[in-house]
């Protein structure tokens, strides 16, 4: 298990330094009419497409896109051995029927399986979520909500604008955790050709995919503490030499379609020639 303290990293990456997070503006700041947010950064290269601007640096729930540092936590922690950590299904809770059955880390994020990451943060505990929000910076870094869903509407929230830092740190080795568990979160984060998986299935994604694409993503679709719809996604996509990090995010009526964030990452990347 590692040690945890408290570091303060300051980016490189133009534009992105760690200072960034204290400016993000919350939910209750703003008007919730529908807003959409749409990120690309061209790694090594600098930021690609940005969409509009004034809501990319709005802060609502992360819902299920926390899954995946919620998994680099749990890796790094040693409470995940690693990708095909096994957690039994115990049966209950109306959940969606790809999450009733036994799951790995790995088919967790691919499935957004919520019971899973409740029973890592079980593992955790409250304290050490908190430390490991801390050194990552994630978002406002406020795990004192319910230890079972601080990141489901509760007092964990990220803006776009964050999630596009954390991305670029993941994908540079630039996270205070180790490189081995840093890679593992990349690994399971690979979607299959022409798809996004999520809870809700299989998903179309700008398809067909350019030869040689990988992409790798994770979504979610849930509510805030405002009663609002939070649709997101986040990702990496690698075409031979070039690497970029994705992120789109949609608020709005709770009952807006679940895969709006997906169809205008799908969008932007085409436009821009991603995919």
């Amino acid at each position: 298990m590692r040690v945890l303290s408290f570091i303060a990293v300051l980016l490189t990456l133009p534009g992105l330094a760690h200072g960034a997070v204290e400016s993000a503006r919350s939910p209750a700041e703003v008007s919730f009419a529908r807003r959409s947010c749409f990120l690309l950064y061209e790694i090594g290269v600098g930021e690609r497409r940005r969409e509009p601007d004034s809501a990319c640096d709005l802060r609502v729930t992360p819902g299920s896109t926390f899954m995946l540092p919620h998994a680099l936590f749990a890796l790094d922690a040693g409470v995940a051995a690693g990708p095909d950590e096994t957690i039994a299904y115990d049966g209950t809770g109306d959940v969606p029927d790809s999450s009733r059955r036994d799951h790995t880390l790995a088919s967790s994020l691919q499935h957004s399986v919520i019971w899973y990451h409740r029973r890592l943060a079980e593992r955790m505990g409250a304290a050490r979520e908190r430390a490991y929000l801390l050194n990552a910076g994630y978002g406002n870094m406020d795990g004192s909500g319910d230890p079972a869903s601080f990141w489901l509407g509760d007092s964990l929230a990220i803006s776009p604008d964050e999630q596009q830092t954390f991305l670029l740190r993941l994908y540079n080795d630039q996270l205070p955790f180790s490189r081995r568990a840093q890679a593992q979160v990349r690994d399971m984060l690979v979607q299959p050709p022409g798809v996004i998986l999520n809870s809700r299935g299989t998903h179309n994604f700008a398809a067909p995919w350019p030869a040689g694409a990988v992409v790798s993503a994770k979504t979610a679709a849930t509510t805030d503490l405002t009663g609002h719809g939070v649709r997101w996604i986040v990702g990496h996509v690698r075409r031979g030499a070039h690497a970029y990090v994705f992120v789109a995010c949609v608020v709005g009526p709770p009952a807006m379609g679940p895969n709006v964030a997906i169809d205008l990452a799908a969008q932007g990347l085409r436009e821009s020639g991603v995919l």
